[in-house]
């Protein structure tokens, strides 16, 4: 069929618009991520795409559409890719377990781009490392959070505030890098624009997230 065909184009460009921002990071002298090599093998060995249904909440296309493009030419690459491929996703809600985080859910959004082969619908299975997109619309608090894995985050499009462990929010410009080591809690909170980023884990792929409360 020529949509799915379409579909399979869209998301292969997705994933080489997101090894291009990985790889321009690895190459990045001033950048110190441990393990993101990892990310770039998990996508150069990554399997097959995976047929699942794609389930795309309106508001992940608006927001996207909504969301200022970034100056920095592989920044803009990724969210140009994101937008034509997010309707062939399978967006998910991560905290569907919590009810009475109905506010924040509501206004945030995660799709799995290369997956551990244990756990949820992603779109390919990553080799090495687990790699996230997220998406959050304006005047949203992520509580802080915590998780075994690893992470590296990259601010792709939106100026957002961040916060980690005990430290204060920061106001963190596309392009940011964040290093979260293992149970460093951490937080986000979106202002007038929503928020476009890339979450790499880099071990322990088949652990849960939990809220610090």
């Amino acid at each position: 069929l020529p949509s799915m065909t379409n579909a399979q184009e869209s998301q292969k460009h997705l994933l080489a618009a997101t090894a291009a921002l990985i790889s321009a990071a690895e190459m990045d002298p001033t950048l110190d991520l441990p393990d993101i090599g990892l990310a770039t093998a998990s996508l150069a060995n990554r399997g097959p795409l995976l047929s699942g249904e794609p389930v795309c909440p309106p508001l992940v296309s608006e927001l996207l559409d909504a969301v200022k493009l970034p100056e920095i030419h592989h920044l803009q690459s990724m969210l140009l890719a994101l937008r034509d491929a997010a309707p062939t996703l399978r967006w998910i809600d991560p905290y569907a377990d919590r009810p009475d985080q109905a506010e924040f859910r509501a206004g945030y959004f995660a799709t799995v781009l290369a997956g551990d082969p244990t756990r949820d619908v992603s779109l390919t299975v990553g080799t090495e490392a687990s790699i996230f997109i997220t998406v959050q619309a304006p005047r949203i608090l992520y509580p802080p959070h915590s998780h075994l894995a690893p992470e590296l985050y990259c601010a792709v499009a939106g100026n957002a505030e961040w916060k980690k462990g005990d430290g204060p929010f920061e106001v963190m410009p596309p392009d940011s890098w964040m290093v979260h080591s293992p149970w460093t809690s951490h937080a986000m909170q979106t202002r007038a624009e929503p928020l476009v980023a890339l979450a790499i884990w880099t071990a322990d792929r088949d652990c849960i997230v939990s809220l610090d409360d």
